[in-house]
């Protein structure tokens, strides 16, 4: 595990956030390994990677956005295995930081039309892709199959092999991928909840159970989705974000990003300030990185 690579937000913080300590509130920070795209997107392809390296193939094709995260990762990891990467990008996205790194890092991008983008999931649209790109290992969005969920079973290990039980073990959620990973995988947590960053999404219970079983595994211990946290949805921020997120930096002095990890502490924040969960129960958030992402937030430096 990398060195500090978990922190108690009660160490030397004389001041509470906006009125509320979080004493009992530790910080996983899984943005601080990975290589060079850090975070929980580095553990989903790990497994995927492998299969490539056993299957012989060197090119890998994945789809995503213009600030993914995901693809992201997946071209750093190409350049370090010197592996061919392909970004199949959705339409309509300006030219953006990512875009750049990732081409400097090697990957190919492909524009396609959002009508087209729409069939990224689509079994036969993915047989195309292998049609016209093979031979190469096609990786769906955001690193979402069972060998993406095999890859998250890694972050269970690193907090069990810490020796401490955690009342509930808190993470964001978007595809649900790292969320199944750890269910089927922690043993050191009373509770696993995870916070949506999607708005209107209201089935998250469902696909994490349908990725669990796709993946011939099963949940070790309760877990929940709470949907009250996307401040206007995926990627979106509102003032009462924008207020909490500058304030947690300003006094534990780590950097979030507003898509996932600062979302999380929000709710974590907001639940405990409401009694919804007790401030002396022991919580491990999980920071899961994608610090690249805040490039895309003027307001963020």
């Amino acid at each position: 595990m990398a060195q500090n690579s978990t922190i108690s937000l009660s160490a030397s913080v004389e001041s509470p956030i906006l009125g509320q300590f979080l004493d009992n509130v530790h910080l996983l920070r899984l943005d601080l390994m990975g290589g060079k795209a850090p975070g929980n997107k580095a553990f989903k392809l790990r497994a995927n990677l492998e299969k490539a390296r056993q299957q012989g193939i060197s090119r890998i094709v994945s789809f995503g956005g213009a600030w993914s995260n995901h693809l992201h990762a997946l071209a750093a990891a190409g350049a370090e295995l010197e592996l061919q990467t392909i970004g199949i990008i959705r339409g309509g996205e300006q030219e953006t930081a990512m875009l750049q790194d990732v081409q400097r890092l090697g990957m190919k991008l492909i524009m396609v039309s959002r009508q087209e983008y729409r069939q990224r999931n689509d079994p036969q649209y993915q047989q195309r892709i292998e049609q016209s790109y093979g031979p190469c290992l096609v990786v769906p969005e955001g690193g979402a199959n069972p060998a993406g969920v095999r890859g998250c079973l890694a972050i269970a290990n690193l907090i069990n092999q810490q020796g401490r039980q955690w009342q509930r073990v808190v993470l964001p959620v978007g595809t649900g991928t790292t969320l199944a990973g750890l269910a089927a995988g922690l043993k050191s947590a009373e509770e696993l909840v995870g916070i949506s960053a999607l708005k209107g999404v209201n089935d998250m219970e469902h696909r994490v159970k349908e990725i669990l079983s796709m993946s011939e595994l099963t949940a070790r211990l309760p877990w929940n989705v709470l949907y009250d946290y996307h401040c206007g949805g995926f990627a979106r921020t509102n003032d009462t974000l924008r207020t909490f997120m500058t304030e947690f930096e300003r006094v534990y002095k780590v950097r979030l990003e507003p898509v996932y990890t600062g979302k999380m502490l929000l709710a974590i924040h907001a639940r405990i300030a409401s009694g919804q969960w007790s401030a002396t129960e022991p919580i491990l958030a999980i920071h899961t990185g994608g610090l690249q992402g805040r490039r895309g937030y003027s307001w963020l430096d």
